[in-house]
């Protein structure tokens, strides 16, 4: 048995950079500073410390402007919304917790993180969002791709009323705000560290007085933590399709060529339209959103949130998004805007971190399928990029332009008992559609 010690670290440790240097985009420096705020709460780092052993400091991450609290959501994650208000449980700078192995301060570097964020409440009329328990649990989601019959059930109710949903907050949600789960760190796949690390985290939010833990939308590769949750008691809940493409071939007509006939076809119908109605599409490296780029990210989060969003926050997001160097992919009609699709690249794949149209232009009709799929696919190959990743949401979109869809769980103890009839009962009616 190794000698581990607990730590639940406010924000990010220092060595966060390092433990993070083989994980996702969604782990980086960059893309947490952009989503700082997006999942309202106290933010923190689940540290497991090995004594003995040390883990190589990884090269500090050039700063990067950031703008706090809240704004629209980046559409990498397939679902817009609008967070609530930041907030923070009774005792948020608590560095341990007892009944927790070792102290907070043992000696030992750091060899497993989870990142995690104490939700207090949202805030989105009307609806909920996809790291909100009740709404993804209990409601009807529009943003999950729940069965006909799992929202008949949903809609019936459970057979004993569910708790309100008041008594669901606050929780802890483990999970990096892009939306999936992902041990960090040399241990990352060691049953006996992740076992010891879960456990300390219950224990940690049970003496938070937090209602319930959830690790939210863990992809396949981290099947080692998910069979340690389901030892540990943890409910499983098919919730959502992530979505990547993975580009067959030498070129963008191997791409074309991969997809059904019908599609294939409908895909050079599309491109042709756009070249008729003026349409151009061109890519640019950018450090910077040009206004454009903001004022249609503005239009898209108002379509989807229902609300507007706040045009600065909204433009420091994107801000923090390009530093360091982005794709933008244009589709432009007289210089005017009408589209975008904007990535980052991380280890060998480029990520779908934002989009938007122009919605009152008819001529951006098939704007996004241009910037977001076939353009990017086609510059792709010669930059030896084989990897797309779309993330979650429109995920029939995804599929029929080529894309896997792998499905995500959550996985949910209720540290409430009033909360485990409702959690058994969505557990045993959740469904989800076919891919």
């Amino acid at each position: 048995m190794s000698a581990f010690a607990f730590e639940a670290v406010p924000g990010r440790p220092p060595e966060w950079p390092a433990l993070a240097a083989d994980g996702p985009m969604f782990a980086t420096e960059r893309w947490l500073t952009a989503m700082r705020g997006r999942v309202p709460g106290a933010a923190y780092t689940f540290v497991l410390r090995e004594a003995g052993v040390t883990v190589p400091a990884a090269p500090a991450a050039p700063a990067t402007p950031g703008t706090p609290g809240t704004a629209d959501a980046a559409d990498a994650a397939g679902a817009a919304g609008t967070p609530g208000t930041a907030g923070t449980p009774g005792t948020a700078d608590a560095a341990g917790a007892a009944g927790t192995p070792g102290t907070a301060d043992a000696a030992g570097a750091a060899v497993l993180v989870l990142y995690g964020t104490v939700v207090t409440g949202v805030d989105r009329p009307g609806r909920g969002e996809v790291f909100d328990l009740p709404y993804i649990l209990a409601g009807d989601p529009a943003e999950l791709p729940l069965s006909a019959a799992a929202r008949a059930a949903r809609a019936a109710g459970p057979p004993e009323p569910a708790p309100p949903r008041d008594d669901w907050f606050p929780h802890l949600v483990v999970m990096l705000p892009g939306y999936e789960c992902h041990p960090l760190g040399p241990l990352a796949r060691d049953r006996e560290a992740l076992d010891t690390l879960v456990a300390a985290v219950t224990d940690w939010a049970a003496d938070q007085g937090l209602r319930a833990v959830a690790f939210l939308y863990p992809p396949p590769d981290t099947a080692p933590l998910g069979r340690v949750l389901a030892a540990r008691g943890f409910t499983e809940v098919p919730l959502a399709y992530s979505c990547e493409l993975r580009l067959p071939g030498d070129g963008f007509e191997d791409y074309l060529a991969a997809l059904p006939r019908k599609r294939r076809g409908e895909v050079r119908r599309e491109l042709r339209l756009l070249r008729e109605a003026g349409v151009e599409v061109r890519a640019e490296r950018v450090t910077e959103p040009g206004a454009d780029v903001v004022e249609l990210k503005c239009g898209h989060s108002a379509k989807y949130n229902g609300r507007p969003p706040d045009r600065a926050k909204t433009a420091g997001r994107l801000r923090d998004l390009c530093a360091g160097g982005a794709l933008l992919l244009r589709a432009e009609r007289a210089g005017v805007l009408l589209g975008y699709g904007l990535f980052v690249e991380h280890a060998g794949v480029r990520y779908c971190v934002s989009t938007g149209m122009d919605y009152a232009s008819a001529a951006a009709r098939h704007t996004y399928f241009a910037t977001v799929f076939y353009e990017p696919a086609r510059l792709a190959y010669p930059a030896g990029v084989r990897r797309l990743h779309y993330g979650q949401g429109s995920w029939r979109a995804k599929t029929a332009r080529g894309c896997e869809a792998v499905e995500l769980s959550g996985w949910v103890l209720p540290l409430d008992p009033a909360l485990a009839p409702a959690v058994a009962w969505s557990a045993r009616t959740t469904s989800l559609l076919s891919p």
